[in-house]
Order: structure tokens, then sequence, then C-alpha cells
């Protein structure tokens, strides 16, 4: 068979040929007449549809397109559970080389990634790009990934080193530094993740650093537990002991998940940046069921570098606003951490332990988050506090209210206390309706 095509369904090419599916509009045609749309022989026809053969995935395209179908109908669906990304790849009629020229990449990084699951770093949209060049969803490439024998072999051996490393430095007494830079263990979890040392070391030094609280806690508790002369206390910190031995283990374990994760979807300092800027400004909103949004021009001026898994872009009359998918909202709330670790001057996502309570803050918030609303609209806008704070300083120098363009119907006045939107055209459009 040829190499990776194990999944071709030869039933499947002799359904859609003689139209068994009855599809509507669609005819049945003979092998030869196929033969000579794909330009290919009869007895190449029937060999594929024998179990003979098996197409390669420029003939797999071939055979699709003479059929009018997609190419993931000629395969056996049943097993795509299992596949991986040179399954899908290939199941789409797509060579490698193929693919590495649709998203202008070396092929020495492109077999990386399908091969070991190692995303560019300098690509933060990657797992995007590919799933579109493959016509899959983003979700499909990540389990596919997931299912690659290197990084399932990966996660096992960094499971080890991350052991190996908590067990050598989390129980050092003094101030917390985190795994030594020369540190071989470090080094090869680096390299297996495709990162530089001093990266890991970084994100690695957070992640143990949390760690290592849940080890101080539960040694706290052991000391009361053997050494306290109250009963009662022994046994509370007997409890507690093994609580934190419990929270301990459970995360070191999430340690590699983690990092495979946040290793795929990484943003650059100044995308993260907005995505906090975006957080920060959803979060003051009171009422997400009518609107969340936040009007792009004043959050970014590169809205196409925000990946769309992340953030949803869209429209209210003609203004272009944008919000955090949920998706987003997870990715931002999971690994500020490590983030922190990685750009420690930017700013922190708003803590709140409730986003969408009433009492979690008013329309003016935490750290001066603002919002307002366009002329007989819902939806409540979040101004970015950066934003703001700019244009409340440039107002108070100025002693004047600012006026800024929203769009070529809307702008917005700042004032030194107050938000207020309104029409930019002498005759506005009705848009009460």
């Amino acid at each position: 068979m040829a190499r990776g095509l194990t999944h071709f369904s030869p039933s499947e090419l002799r359904a859609h040929r003689m139209n068994i599916y009855a599809r509507p509009g669609r005819a049945s045609m003979t092998a030869e007449e196929l033969a000579q749309a794909v330009g290919a022989t009869k007895a190449q026809v029937l060999a594929y549809e024998n179990g003979h053969r098996v197409p390669d995935p420029v003939r797999i395209r071939a055979l699709a397109q003479a059929l009018q179908i997609p190419t993931w109908g000629l395969m056996d669906r049943n097993a795509m559970e299992t596949w991986t990304l040179a399954d899908h790849r290939r199941a789409a009629g797509l060579r490698a080389q193929d693919v590495v020229e649709a998203l202008s990449i070396s092929p020495k990084n492109y077999r990386r990634f399908e091969n070991e699951g190692i995303v560019p770093s300098r690509r933060p949209q990657f797992l995007d790009e590919v799933a579109s060049a493959l016509g899959v969803s983003r979700h499909t490439v990540e389990r596919a990934i997931d299912r690659t024998p290197a990084v399932q072999e990966r996660q096992a051996r960094a499971f080890q080193l991350v052991v190996a490393m908590a067990d050598r430095y989390i129980p050092q007494p003094g101030p917390w530094r985190g795994p030594a830079p020369e540190d071989e263990d470090l080094i090869e979890l680096a390299a297996s993740y495709g990162r530089t040392v001093q990266r890991l070391r970084r994100v690695l030094t957070h992640e143990l650093g949390e760690l290592r609280q849940s080890y101080v806690r539960a040694q706290r508790e052991r000391a009361v537990a053997d050494y306290d002369t109250d009963l009662a206390r022994q046994a509370g910190a007997r409890y507690a002991y093994e609580r934190w031995q419990e929270v301990f283990s459970r995360d070191l374990r999430r340690i590699p998940h983690r990092l495979e994760r946040f290793h795929r979807t990484a943003q650059s300092s100044d995308v993260w940046q907005t995505l906090v800027d975006l957080y920060n400004a959803e979060a003051v909103t009171l009422r997400r069921e009518v609107g969340n949004w936040a009007v792009t021009s004043l959050l970014t001026t590169k809205p196409q570098t925000l990946p769309p898994h992340f953030v949803t872009h869209g429209y209210i009359d003609d203004v272009a606003v944008c919000r955090l998918t949920a998706e987003g909202t997870s990715h931002v709330q999971s690994f500020s951490g490590l983030y922190a670790a990685l750009f420690p001057g930017v700013r922190r996502p708003i803590r709140t332990t409730n986003r969408s309570s009433s009492k979690a803050r008013t329309t003016t918030g935490q750290a001066g988050q603002e919002t307002f609303t366009l002329p007989n609209r819902p939806e409540r806008l979040a101004v970015p506090q950066p934003f703001l704070g700019k244009k409340r300083a440039e107002a108070a120098d100025t002693n004047a209210t600012l006026v800024v363009p929203l769009s070529s119907t809307y702008v917005l006045a700042v004032g030194p206390n107050a938000l207020t939107s309104f029409f930019d055209l002498p005759n506005p459009p009705d848009n009460t309706n």
C-alpha cells in the first residue's frame, strides 16, 4: 500500500462511481469514464476499487473532483478518530509539499510540526492556518496532534523530567529561583518543545513555583500533625497534609499537558497584551446577553494579528467591534501566570471571582474601566483602559472634551468623567427599528 493512505476506502470509490447513494443531479460513471477524467487507465481504477492499489494524494484529489465529492468521501471515516495529522493531510489529497507551499513555511519546520507537533515559535496562528489548508476545524487539528506518537512520547518523557526537577528544586530552602539554566533535564525538555532553554526556564520556574507553595503548606501541616500536643489539631493537620499532597500530585501531573497546550497557542507579547486589554474591557460589562464588546479601533491597530479562535469580530451598525471567545477567555485565565513569567512588564488581567456577577464591579469599574452605548442600541461597548487613560490625560491637559471617530457614522466624546457617543452625520440614519 502507498505510505499513509491505509484509510483509503475502495468500497467508497466504487459506491460514488456507481452513484449508489443516488445523489441528486449525479449520474453513475463507468470505470473507463472515471479513468479518462483523472488521467488514469481503466485497469488502475479497477485496481483501486478492488483494493489492489491505493491512489496517492494527487490521484485522490483528482478522483474526488471527478466524482464531485470532498476528498475525505473516499476514506474510511469509521477510522477518523484514530487519524494523525498526516492522515488528515493525505485524506485532503495533499502532499506535504502542497501544504509547505500554501503556508509559506520551510519543509523542515512543517515536518517537525506534522511528525512531532512542534508549532513554529513565530507563527502563533499556525494551527488555524493548517486547519484552513486541510479544510478541517482547528479542534480536529489539535486532536490529530495529540494522537501523534512522537507527541505522546514527549508527554510521557516530559512528566519524567518535570518530576525529576520538582524533586530536585522544590524542597531546597531559601528564595525560590527555579531550575538551574544548565540543568540537563531542563535542556532536554526545552529541545523537545523546540523552544529556547531561557524561555522554558521562565515558564517552568512559574509552574514549579506554584507547586512549591503546595509543598510548603503540606510541610507546615505535617509539622503540626507530628508535634502539636493537641490531638484535635493533630488530626486536622493530618487531613490537611493529605489534601495538600493530593493537590501537589494533581498539579504536578498537569504540567506536561499545560506546557504542550501553551507552546501550541502562545502569543507574542503585543498580542497577549491586546488579549488582556480585551479581557479587562469585557470584565466590566454587567449583562453579557445584551452585548459585551470592545470597539476594535480603540483596542488595536492590528486586528488581523488577533487569533480567530480567541477573538470574535463583528459590527454594531458600522462600528467594528470584537470580543473574546470562550476559548480566548479560558486562555487568558489559564496562562496569565506563564505570560507574566515571559513578559514581566505587561498589564495583567483583572481578577474577579464572578465575572458575570453584578457585585463584581459597576459600569465604572476596577482600573477605571468604562462602557457606553451607541444611540438607540442596547449593546454596551467597553473602552480599554490604556486608550481611556491616554485620552483622559489629554482632556485634562487641554481642559476640553475630546472627540474620537468610531466609524463613518459615529463618534465618541471623551470627557473628564463621562463617555458619550453620537451621530457624526448632518442627517443621521433612522436605526430605531
